[in-house]
C-alpha cells in the first residue's frame, strides 16, 4: 500500500514543448487542471525545413512549459494534453516527466495537503522514484548548455546521432565573477540550452561527443548534463 502511495504521490516535474501559436491552449488545460506552480519560457525549434514539411510543424516559436506535481495529478495532465493539444499528431509538440531528487518547503504548500503531511517521507520516496527512473528510462533529456551561437554545432552532433530535432532556450549566466577573475577566463554571458530527447542508450555517446565538440575547452564552452526521462508523448520511433 505505502509503496502505491509513494509512486502516486512524489512530486514529478513536467514540461511541455508546444508551438507558440498553442499557447493559449495550454494555459487553459493548466487553469482547468489547477496546476498553480507553473512556468512558461519562450525557446526555439532546431528541426530542419525537410523535417518540418515531413512533419507538418508550423513554425519554430515554441512555447516550454515547466510544471511540478505530484506523479497521480502528472499523468492526468500528461493525458489532456496529449489529448487538447492533439501531440499524438506529429510535430505538435512533445510532453515528458521527470522524477523530481528534492524539493522547496515552499512549493508544498501549493501542492495537496496531503503531501504537506507527508513531507518528511516524501523525502525519502523522492530518492527511490529517481533511482527507479534512472534504472528504467527509456529516454534521456540532454542539454547542452553552450555560448550563444552554437546551438547549430549542438545539433549537428545531435543529428549524426539520429536525433530529430531539439529546442533552444536562451539564458545568460550568473555570478561566478570571481572565479573569472582567479582563473583570468573570460567566460561568455549570453547562453543557449538545446535540449534534445534521445533513446537511453545513446545517452552516453552523445554526451562524450558533445563534450568534445561544444565542451568547456572548446570556444563553446559548453556543459553537458541529462536527466532521466520517465514518461513521454509526442514523440515516436520508425521502428514502432
Amino acid at each position: 500500500m505505502e509503496t502505491e502511495q509513494q509512486h502516486s504521490l512524489a512530486p514529478r516535474l513536467i514540461t511541455l514543448i508546444i508551438d507558440r501559436n498553442d499557447t493559449e491552449r495550454l494555459e487553459d488545460l493548466l487553469r482547468e487542471k489547477l496546476v498553480r506552480f507553473h512556468f512558461m519560457f519562450k525557446g526555439m525549434g532546431t528541426a530542419s525545413s525537410e523535417i518540418k514539411k515531413a512533419f507538418g510543424l508550423s513554425g519554430t516559436e515554441k512555447t516550454v512549459c515547466v510544471c511540478v506535481e505530484p506523479a497521480v495529478k502528472a499523468g492526468y495532465l500528461m493525458r489532456a494534453a496529449m489529448e487538447r493539444l492533439e501531440l499524438t499528431r506529429p510535430g505538435n509538440g512533445i510532453a515528458f516527466t521527470i522524477p523530481v531528487s528534492g524539493i522547496s518547503g515552499s512549493v508544498f504548500k501549493t501542492l495537496s495537503e496531503e503531501l504537506v503531511q507527508l513531507k518528511e517521507r516524501l523525502a525519502e520516496w523522492m530518492d527511490i522514484e529517481t533511482e527507479k527512473a534512472r534504472e528504467e528510462a527509456r529516454y534521456d533529456l540532454v542539454a547542452a548548455i553552450v555560448n550563444q551561437g552554437y546551438n547549430e554545432k549542438v545539433m549537428d552532433v545531435a543529428h549524426s546521432l539520429g536525433a530529430r530535432g531539439g529546442t533552444i532556450i536562451q539564458a545568460r549566466r550568473s555570478g561566478l565573477e570571481d572565479a573569472i577573475k582567479f582563473f583570468g577566463v573570460t567566460l561568455q554571458a549570453e547562453k543557449e540550452i538545446v535540449a534534445i530527447l534521445v533513446h537511453h542508450h545513446q545517452k552516453k555517446e552523445l554526451m562524450q561527443m558533445l563534450g568534445k565538440a561544444c565542451g568547456a575547452g572548446t570556444e563553446a564552452q559548453g556543459i553537458v548534463i541529462s536527466l532521466p526521462v520517465e514518461t513521454c508523448a509526442g514523440i515516436s520511433d520508425e521502428t514502432e
